[in-house]
């Protein structure tokens, strides 16, 4: 279950904490704004109250956040400067939360931790009793981030804190008791799971919450229908509570809960045996589904319908069920697939405005101050000694700024990364461009080192992509035919980096070889680093070098050997210098994952023989 699942059950209780805060920042809006371009205008007011502004600050924010606007979180950041000038602490706590919450529904998850990290800084610091809040938060996002054990770390934190806390409504309580049997769940404790659902029915009762109480019988049916084995008890509990819940969510209207709940009971169901109930689950999901609308859960619905008429022995209605579902889905995973590429080129082109603008403000600022060091150097000499004190304060404090700014760039680079790494897995298309991006930057790049260092992660990126290429053609998407890919990948290799001046001879031995989708790229890489490596450093004479690569394979594992007949180890540099290269380091990474081993030996009668086994 994903976090954004685990913050509709949060936001249950504490997206209106501190209904009613005191301070004067609760005066409403004089007249209904909605449109962004109104709340702008209005905030540009000159003479508006404090109480106003902050308001209109958040409804603005709210609006950003949903457009996906890069100003959301400035917007954002100045409603909590707002509150924290006039010292209203509980609003600025309110005020992260809500950046927090926004932050996580567009997976911002840096974002989203290091305000949860202010929240908890501001709340201890002024003895604030929502400090639990952003310790659940934190909760949260370790289990979203797979990090589920430290997630419950911090959950039962947050539940020692919120014990101890006053003005906890019963609301909340429930919600934070239901987050921790979500993390149970992750981590598949599903004893663990019925005891916190179980307690968090009576103050979700107390509080009157229908979709809290619906959750919780939700909750409870999808447990006993995971457990195993899957007794006719187990599964009529499941049946029992989710029945319960499918009333409560329609009820209140609560579309999309219903809807989840009515397609977990077809599956149960279906498990039972029980054919004609699944389908007819299966048709209230599919109705719900299009009335809302909801496409994900309209092409599950038709997938479980497809089960029930293929359980009936209806192949044609199966048939027909079956190729809607996967038509929806591959449009839904088109249309997502667009709408991340073009929020990842907005803010690429947003990020690399900032790092401009930043550089020509540095950039002034050095040149104001070589001017008044000019200037004040034509006083006296006391008056030179001072001012030459308090220029170098000026220019050690330029230099860390300027670190701290080099440090953001350098860590919104790897979030970049991850986030490219996430939106271009196994697309082959969305690979090319990253390496036409590299190709870009390294055109633009004055250092041949930086430029040396983005030619090789180009060439690691391009062994993915050929990959993909491979399972694009592939009539098995799960496997590799390695022999074919390596064979392919050499010439590749050998075409871009074999000089002139210094020939070498390609020589290959391919057995057949099959690996799945996830090792093949491990593989490949490895194989990328080993060849390049060799091409690089082991051929330094004038004469002709000759490099043999060969891969036989085993029933259950493979050996690949990379000889060469350079000017071996010693003169390549080895020692613990090149051991703690990034080369190398990515070779046994690479070999770990692959639970293989990597050896390296002198070749008769010069050169390196490299060999990766796995047994």
């Amino acid at each position: 279950m994903s976090c954004s699942k685990l913050l509709v059950v949060m936001g249950l209780a504490l997206a209106s904490a501190f209904p009613g805060a005191a301070g004067s920042l609760d005066a409403p809006i004089p007249a209904p704004v909605t449109a962004i371009d109104s709340l702008r205008g209005l905030l540009e007011q000159r003479g508006l109250p404090d109480s106003t502004r902050f308001r209109l600050l958040g409804a603005l924010r709210d609006k950003l956040f949903a457009q996906a606007d890069p100003d959301a979180r400035k917007v954002g950041e100045q409603a909590v400067s707002l509150a924290t000038l006039r010292r209203d602490w509980p609003r600025a706590s309110e005020a992260l939360y809500q950046l927090i919450v926004n932050c996580e529904r567009e997976s911002d998850y840096v974002g989203a931790t290091a305000y949860c990290q202010q929240g908890l800084d501001l709340t201890k610091t002024h003895k604030l009793p929502d400090q639990w809040r952003f310790t659940q938060c934190l909760g949260l996002l370790a289990v979203d981030t797979k990090e589920a054990a430290k997630g419950l770390q911090w959950m039962r934190l947050a539940y020692q804190q919120q014990a101890g806390a006053t003005k906890v409504t019963p609301g909340q309580r429930g919600s934070l008791l239901l987050n921790l049997a979500t993390t149970f769940m992750v981590l598949e404790q599903y004893d663990s799971v019925l005891h916190y659902a179980a307690r968090a029915l009576p103050p979700m009762q107390q509080a009157n919450d229908a979709r809290g109480i619906g959750s919780v019988y939700q909750f409870k049916g999808e447990v006993y229908a995971l457990l195993q084995p899957h007794t006719p008890a187990r599964l009529d509990s499941a049946v029992t509570n989710m029945r319960r819940a499918l009333p409560i969510l329609r009820q209140h209207r609560f579309p999309s809960h219903a809807t989840a709940s009515a397609l977990a009971l077809a599956r149960t169901y279906r498990l039972m045996g029980r054919t004609g109930e699944s389908q007819k689950a299966a048709e209230l999901a599919l109705r719900m589904a299009r009335e809302t609308p909801m496409p994900e859960y309209e092409a599950e619905a038709l997938a479980c319908l497809a089960w029930a008429e293929a359980d009936q022995g209806k192949v044609a209605r199966s048939t027909e069920y079956d190729t809607r579902s996967q038509e929806l889905r591959d449009s839904l995973f088109s249309h997502d697939k667009a709408q991340a590429l073009a929020r990842l080129q907005v803010g690429y082109d947003v990020k690399l405005l900032q790092q401009k603008n930043r550089a020509a403000e540095f950039e002034q600022r050095s040149q104001r101050a070589r001017l008044q060091s000019l200037l004040l150097l034509l006083g006296g000499l006391l008056a030179t000694l001072g001012v030459g004190g308090w220029l170098y304060w000026r220019l050690r404090r330029q230099k860390a700024l300027l670190a701290v700014a080099n440090e953001a760039n350098r860590q919104s680079a790897a979030e970049k990364e991850v986030l490219l790494q996430e939106i271009h897995h196994r697309v082959k298309n969305n690979l090319q461009l990253v390496s036409s991006l590299l190709a870009w930057q390294s055109s633009v790049l004055p250092d041949p080192a930086l430029t040396a260092a983005l030619a090789g992660s180009q060439s690691r990126i391009q062994s993915m992509a050929l990959v993909h290429e491979f399972l694009y053609r592939a009539d098995n998407l799960a496997q590799v035919r390695m022999d074919d890919y390596l064979a392919q990948l050499l010439d590749s290799l050998h075409t871009s980096l074999n000089s002139p001046e210094r020939p070498v001879q390609l020589s290959t031995d391919l057995q057949p070889l099959i690996l799945e989708a996830r090792e093949a790229t491990s593989f490949g890489l490895l194989v990328n680093e080993l060849v390049s490596n060799a091409y690089k450093h082991a051929f330094r004479g004038p004469g002709p070098g000759h490099l043999h690569v060969s891969l036989s394979s085993g029933p259950t594992g493979f050996q690949l050997r990379v000889i060469d007949n350079g000017v071996g180890m010693a003169a390549e540099g080895g020692g613990e210098a090149a051991s703690r290269s990034l080369g190398l380091q990515l070779v046994r990474r690479l070999a770990k994952q692959l639970k293989a081993t990597v050896t390296a030996s002198p070749s008769e009668p010069t050169g390196t023989r490299m060999e990766v086994t796995r047994s």
